[in-house]
């Protein structure tokens, strides 16, 4: 996330309200922006809020039943990486993959066992100067711990349409056309977005936060904050504004 994102995004965008509204508290506006400051984070952090938004982008991302998708003409597997733990103490203070790229990985080791397709892992050094790419860290954890081979290592990547740019060029030197496509559904409206601007045709085989039954009865708790709610309503409105920035300011 960049600074601006961070000072936008819950909590520090409702604590940045309440604040001016302190200093401006003789004021209407600062009394307004305190009230406003304090809805915001109290929306943000519901459970029902954020799987509202989770499932607007999981809804949107065209997922497709593995069993189907094996019997397509599909010829790889796609893993885009999430993000890494860095200085992880148990690991020796080595940098490992976050909770993010770990599902990523987890689910891609399912789809090739079940499948038998070969594996591109997708992921640079967002920051620059890390000693291992994202999609290093996801070889290393698929080869040494799932026993799962990885053919292709996309590592110059530094965000999903380089992702996409950059797995497309390195699969097409391969002869590969079509992919199968592993990463958290709700941000596959991106991804396939970026890679519809690529000659690689794409089919969504992604992991989900949650699936919504239609029976479920109505849950006071979902009215309840949650500390986890706020992280879920965080991830998903990256992603919203993640289209937004893609789509109207920076690949047009």
């Amino acid at each position: 996330m960049t600074t601006l994102e961070l000072f936008i995004m819950p909590p520090a965008g409702g604590l940045v309200l309440i604040l001016l509204g302190l200093l401006l508290w003789r004021r209407r506006l600062g009394r307004l922006a305190i009230w406003l400051g304090l809805g915001v984070l109290y929306v943000a952090s519901l459970p029902t809020v954020s799987y509202a938004l989770i499932h607007g982008l999981e809804a949107r991302s065209g997922a497709v039943p593995l069993s189907e998708a094996a019997a397509g003409d599909a010829q790889a597997i796609v893993i885009l990486a999430g993000g890494r733990r860095p200085n992880a103490l148990e690991y020796g203070g080595e940098d490992t993959v976050n909770r993010y790229s770990l599902k990523r990985a987890r689910y891609g080791a399912w789809v090739h066992r079940e499948t038998g397709l070969p594996i591109l892992v997708s992921g640079g050094r967002v920051g620059g100067d890390e000693p291992l790419s994202e999609a290093e860290l996801i070889v290393s954890l698929l080869e040494n711990e799932f026993g799962v081979p990885v053919r292709w290592v996309e590592d110059e990547s530094r965000n999903t349409c380089e992702n996409a740019l950059y797995s497309a060029e390195r699969l097409a030197e391969g002869g590969v056309t079509h992919a199968l496509l592993v990463t958290q559904a709700l941000h596959i409206p991106r991804a396939r977005w970026c890679f519809e601007k690529t000659d690689l045709r794409i089919t969504a085989v992604p992991t989900f936060e949650r699936q919504p039954d239609p029976d479920e009865a109505f849950d006071l708790r979902g009215l309840i904050p949650q500390a986890n709610a706020m992280a879920r309503t965080r991830f998903a409105l990256h992603e919203y504004l993640g289209l937004v920035w893609y789509q109207y300011f920076r690949y047009r």
